[in-house]
Formats: structure tokens, C-alpha cells, sequence
């Protein structure tokens, strides 16, 4: 009788280990995540998400030599597109206002110190510059049109138009700005 409840007690003893490694087995297959279906989606999810950072980095990718051309291309630009000298500025609207055949009042010309200047490129500086030219309304559109073409830079602000009461002449009050290299 001894010998049957030593094996009745190991035969508990074994029954409770495997009791209890089956609980662990359950709550391992009902734990979430741990099912093949999920361990599927979450590499799934993971792999979605290593393809969305890949299109992030993407446009970095070379970004040292994209900033050297960039830097090529500033300075282009400051070459060809900003004077100088003032002067050069005056010298290309009169030629503007007698290609297109307008005529002009006087230009007024005016360097920007306030708030505006602050967020500016280095080594440029912003001119303001107003003025009214007059004639035909075809005229006045190819003068728009030059300014907005030139090889300077001319950014127009405002622009207020009027005309005679004959209607064939009209003046364009015009007020735009360039930029001019700070020596």
C-alpha cells in the first residue's frame, strides 16, 4: 500500500507539471501576437513601414552633391540675375520703357530697411521701386511682360490701372522690386 501512494503522489506531482505546462502552452496560443496569422501581419506592418521610411530618405539620398550643384546654382544666379550697380538697374528700365514704346513720369527708387529686409538673402539687398507709365493698353502689357521676363530679377507687388476718357491711352501705376549686390 506504501507503493501505491508513492505512486499516486508522483502520478499528482506529474499530473500537476503537465497541468501546468499545459496552461503555460495556452496562454502562449491565446496571447496576442503569437499566433502564425499575427506574427504575419506584424512583419507585414513592419515591412510597410520600412518602405515608408525608405520613400522618406529617398530625396537625401546624393544630398551632398545635390547641395553642391545648389551652391553652383546660387551663385549663377547672383552672377547673372542681380546687378551690382545701381545704375545697372536704371540703365535696364530705360531701356524696358523705350523697347515697348511706353513712356514713364519718373521712377522712384527705394532700399528697404524695415522688417522685410531682415529674412533676405545675405550679401543682397531688396530696392523698392515705383512708377507710372503711360500709352497704349498693348504697349503696357508687353512692358508688364519684359519686366517679368528680364534677365534681372523683378517681382511686381502692385499694380493700379487707369485710362483717359478717350481710352486708347492708359497709365499704370506700378510699384515691384529687384534685388542689387551689397559690395
Amino acid at each position: 500500500m506504501h507503493n501505491l501512494a508513492k505512486i499516486k503522489k508522483q502520478f499528482a506531482t506529474v499530473l500537476a507539471v503537465l497541468g501546468g505546462v499545459a496552461l503555460v502552452l495556452m496562454v502562449y496560443l491565446l496571447w496576442p501576437g503569437s499566433s502564425p496569422a499575427a506574427r504575419q501581419a506584424q512583419e507585414e506592418a513592419l515591412k510597410q513601414q520600412e518602405d515608408a521610411l525608405k520613400n522618406d530618405v529617398a530625396p537625401l539620398r546624393g544630398i551632398d552633391q545635390k547641395l553642391t550643384q545648389t551652391r553652383v546654382d546660387v551663385q549663377n544666379f547672383y552672377q547673372q540675375k542681380v546687378p551690382s550697380q545701381f545704375s545697372e538697374i536704371s540703365q535696364r528700365l530705360e531701356k524696358l520703357v523705350q523697347e515697348t514704346g511706353v513712356t514713364t513720369q519718373g521712377i522712384r527708387y527705394g532700399q528697404d530697411r524695415g522688417e522685410r529686409a531682415k529674412n533676405d538673402l545675405p550679401d543682397v539687398q531688396r530696392v523698392d521701386i515705383d512708377t507710372t507709365v503711360t500709352g497704349e493698353y498693348s504697349k503696357i502689357a508687353r512692358f508688364i511682360n519684359a519686366l517679368e521676363q528680364d534677365k534681372f530679377v523683378f517681382i511686381i507687388d502692385q499694380i493700379n490701372l487707369s485710362s483717359a476718357e478717350s481710352g486708347s491711352v492708359v497709365s499704370l501705376q506700378i510699384k515691384f522690386e529687384t534685388f542689387l549686390k551689397e559690395t
